[in-house]
């Protein structure tokens, strides 16, 4: 019960700062560029849009990209050594500490997902379809790329309108993408125990920049370095999308297995590092 209240606290921390309005700001200023042709459409053709667009918006490089600089850029309070940190770790023990930190990095995820999720559907409100069905727009779109009349850089993939429901892909979109946050807040909690603040942003930095070479590889060696960049996951709309014959991006299951596996065992090697260390508390905002 006290760790679950300490977690409880040390998320309020975490996502009422000044960082997370900047990331706040930033996402929504991205996300009504990118949003903004599909409610062009919408009103061109007369015909509310669905309301689950942000997991076609993730499919677009820049925007991903840009989003994965803003969770670094909210991440970078890591190794979470301001003096409000030192008398919780003294009160409740490293132990509890370690795990309610990464207990903050979870709900914290959460926020900066259901945030982006929010920022691409507030631009196209009030012509909003609320509907668990993809619609016609989102479908029209799909068959005919109409968006491109309207300079969109999103991308409307038809496939997968066959595999999921809205509700399901949105349902499954946040949930991967929160579980990718964790996994970068996490792993820039631990590089900075064992090197520094630095090395934990450079590290987190060339996952988010694999990008690149993960989405201009060929298909067929695209699905073999996709297995280890899950910055690339949250693009989970081309899943049921060939690319010159190939499916790269890997399965659910894997892609759930792999980061789960990935958090805990960054969360042990984070314990054990805590007992051997002496912390070094900086006067610094969270």
């Amino acid at each position: 019960m006290k760790l679950l209240q300490y977690t409880w606290k040390n998320s309020m921390l975490k996502i009422f700062n000044s960082k997370m309005a900047v990331f706040a700001i930033l996402i929504l200023v991205i996300s009504r560029t990118y949003v903004g042709p599909i409610r062009e459409f919408s009103e061109a053709v007369n015909y509310p849009s669905s309301w689950c667009v942000f997991p076609f918006v993730m499919c677009t490089f820049t925007y991903l990209i840009m989003f994965w600089f803003g969770v670094i850029y909210v991440n970078s309070d890591a190794p979470f050594m301001q003096h409000v940190n030192m008398y919780h770790a003294i009160r409740v023990g490293r132990k509890r500490w370690v795990l309610g930190q990464i207990g903050g990095i979870f709900i914290r995820s959460v926020v900066l997902t259901i945030l982006a999720v929010v920022c691409t559907i507030l631009p196209l409100l009030p012509s909003i379809e609320w509907s668990t069905e993809w619609g016609k727009l989102l479908r029209t779109a799909g068959l005919t790329r109409a968006l491109t009349q309207f300079d969109s850089s999103v991308y409307i993939y038809y496939e997968i309108f066959s595999e999921f429901t809205p509700l399901q892909l949105m349902g499954m979109e946040i949930f991967i993408c929160t579980l990718v946050c964790t996994f970068i807040g996490v792993l820039m909690f631990l590089v900075s125990l064992f090197m520094d603040k630095i090395f934990a942003v450079a590290g987190s930095l060339v996952f988010a920049i694999a990008l690149f070479p993960v989405l201009n590889m060929h298909p067929l060696l695209r699905h073999k370095l996709a297995l280890f960049v899950p910055t690339i996951w949250p693009e989970l709309a081309r899943i049921a999308t060939p690319d010159y014959g190939y499916y790269w991006l890997p399965s659910i299951p894997y892609m759930i297995g792999f980061l789960v596996i990935g958090i805990l065992g960054m969360t042990i090697l984070i314990l054990i590092r805590v007992k051997k260390i002496e912390f070094h508390w900086e006067n610094e905002d969270i």
